[in-house]
């Protein structure tokens, strides 16, 4: 990620372009209703990714909440759960709490992001039982605001064109092939 940020947020822009492209094949034929909610998610991504980090403390409560957000995050396509980390201002306490075992720490984490898995993919799987097009229209919209995010670190390491260019290719093909193997 240091010596190579161009080529891999390259690869992050095709991994998440091809994930999208796959979501974005299950909306079926685009009506209003459709296109208004695939605007909505677009909207909110490239809000949300243009978020600065919040200051909050590391008290168990922020802990568990940023448990249960982050892991809610890692469910949906192109947001990140280490991504939400970040903003709520947690990821590098975690990394350290892993790193020195402060066991009470993690395990009050650990809980949050249990809670947040059983409670948003119940949310989650009402939504796509219900509202699958809507949600698949929403979700798609998400995906593509999220590609701010690579498209600003490729615009910020200006590197050769075709270098990028190749690895973005190799982001999308890979999960392309794997999405159409494993479905």
């Amino acid at each position: 990620l240091s010596d190579y940020t161009t080529l891999i947020y390259a690869f992050f822009f095709g991994l998440i372009l091809s994930s999208a492209f796959f979501v974005y094949k299950q909306i079926g034929k685009f009506n209003l209703n459709k296109l208004l909610f695939l605007f909505l998610g677009l909207l909110f991504a490239l809000w949300f990714v243009g978020l600065e980090t919040f200051k909050t403390t590391h008290s168990m409560i922020v802990l568990f909440i940023s448990g249960a957000i982050a892991i809610s995050a890692m469910i949906l396509p192109g947001i990140s759960g280490a991504f939400i980390l970040v903003l709520l201002n947690q990821y590098e306490f975690v990394i350290n709490a892993i790193k020195n075992l402060l066991v009470s720490k993690l395990l009050v984490f650990g809980f949050g992001a249990l809670i947040g898995l059983l409670s948003f993919s119940k949310l989650l799987d009402y939504l796509l039982t219900k509202h699958k097009q809507l949600t698949m229209s929403f979700l798609t919209g998400l995906m593509a605001g999220s590609l701010r995010i690579p498209i600003e670190k490729v615009m910020i390491f200006q590197q050769s064109l075709p270098p990028i260019i190749i690895t973005a290719l190799l982001g999308f093909i890979s999960l392309f092939f794997l999405e159409k193997k494993f479905s």
